[in-house]
């Protein structure tokens, strides 16, 4: 088999979480983790480990991002910031790394310059900021979609696995809510093989990626 096109599928649950003043995070049942004192992290892993067994590696061609519902938040700040983030190397949560992602949403993408991240390593990344619109008495807490915007490499990768990493910041206060859609995010690619030469240089790359993540 020289070539077949693949859709990789990325699924997250909904967010459903409430601000909990004691641990000065929020809370959700949905399989969010409590990230520094205002941001939910959801991570999960894409194994590519049968292809890359076969000496394989995919290219992505185009990607595919869907979340429909309604976002809401009875935070008084409203102000919601979401990352979607799907790289090739693990991101560290020991170092400062996903620390300043959070930082700098909204001022500088993952692998931009001024960020502690290879650029050809963040192979899909999307940024979106909500912001309330109080004038829909039907939807109290409506949070509306002021700015969307893509990035990322769509690098080749010949990686066991690639690691995905959504990143929510609110803002928020004792009792407060907040409530996000479940998405899903498809890769459309090709499995390719490649010569030899070009494959091994190209786990070499990888190999060195590898090494910087503390």
């Amino acid at each position: 088999m020289k070539g077949r096109n693949e859709t990789l599928v990325v699924m997250t649950p909904n967010v459903d979480a409430t601000y909990n003043a004691g641990i000065a995070g929020w809370l959700d049942p949905n399989g969010y983790e409590t990230f520094l004192a205002d941001s939910l992290l959801y991570t999960s892993v894409i194994d590519l480990s049968g292809w890359t067994m076969e000496k394989f590696t995919f290219g992505t061609v185009q990607s595919q991002f869907q979340d429909p519902g309604v976002y809401t938040t009875t935070a008084t700040s409203a102000r919601v910031e979401v990352i979607d983030i799907i790289s090739q190397i693990p991101l560290s949560r020991s170092s400062p790394q996903l620390a300043n992602i959070v930082t700098n949403m909204g001022i500088k993408a993952p692998g931009m310059l001024g960020t502690g991240q290879d650029f050809s390593t963040i192979i899909y990344g999307n940024y979106r900021l909500y912001v309330p619109n109080n004038s829909l008495g039907a939807f109290p807490g409506f949070l509306q979609l002021l700015s969307s915007s893509s990035f990322g490499s769509k690098e080749p990768t010949a990686a066991e696995n690639l690691y995905f990493y959504r990143i929510v910041k609110c803002v928020g206060a004792t009792g407060e809510t907040l409530t996000l859609p479940a998405s899903r995010i498809g890769l459309f690619g090709t499995f390719y093989q490649e010569e030899d030469k070009e494959y091994m240089m190209r786990l070499k790359r990888s190999y060195e990626l590898q090494q910087l993540v503390d």
